[in-house]
């Protein structure tokens, strides 16, 4: 793979079909992300955890110091090794789990966000491996990048609702990074953000 190839995104299911065409919405992200932060990565692969040999289904992982049966985890990083380069794998069904039969995701700006969520994640251990490496916590900079992935592509990819939540700032002024804050806050508080992630969304609440 040449230094400025983007990685290819492939799908590898078992007894499984998505709900909707997850391979067209990776590509539509990955698109987004400057090349400069994608060097080395070949390959994003698509996948589902009936798939996964036996031995890595009863395997675990760490993420921030605590174990994650491999079974249950949503996305991971494989490094460059030896001859091969480096990958990102998402478990798609673990990633969907929670919605795949309700309505939420007939919208495409959620299943994005959903997919996002764990793609970005895991580019942003790629950034942090390879490309900018930061002394501190490997979770709490993939968060980071996260956001800020995240962030890039909605400018990218959607201009005009970036324009209405722009708009709705501008008018409302303090209120709407009030209320920004404080539904962080609420995530923050039930585990479903970081600390990182809640203080890497600080920076666009800040006046304009």
């Amino acid at each position: 793979m040449s230094a400025w190839a983007r990685p290819r995104v492939v799908e590898r299911y078992t007894g499984y079909t998505p709900s909707f065409d997850v391979k067209a919405a990776v590509e539509k992200m990955v698109a987004t992300v400057p090349s400069k932060f994608l060097v080395g990565l070949e390959e994003v692969v698509l996948t589902n955890t009936a798939d996964l040999p036996r031995r890595v289904r009863r395997a675990v992982t760490k993420s921030r110091r605590k174990k994650v049966r491999m079974i249950e985890a949503r996305g991971l990083y494989h490094p460059a090794w030896k001859n091969r380069p480096a990958w990102i794998e998402i478990f798609v069904d673990n990633t969907l789990r929670a919605w795949e039969r309700g309505w939420w995701l007939k919208f495409p700006w959620y299943r994005e966000i959903l997919i996002g969520d764990v793609l970005f994640h895991e580019m942003g251990h790629h950034i942090h491996f390879s490309v900018r490496p930061e002394h501190r916590e490997k979770e709490d900079v993939a968060d980071a990048w996260k956001v800020r992935l995240s962030r890039n592509y909605s400018r990218k990819a959607r201009p005009l609702l970036r324009a209405i939540l722009k708009t709705l700032r501008f008018l409302s002024g303090p209120l709407f990074m009030l209320l920004m804050r404080k539904s962080a806050r609420v995530e923050l508080e039930k585990g479903l953000i970081s600390r990182a992630e809640f203080e890497e969304r600080e920076q666009e609440w800040k006046p304009l």
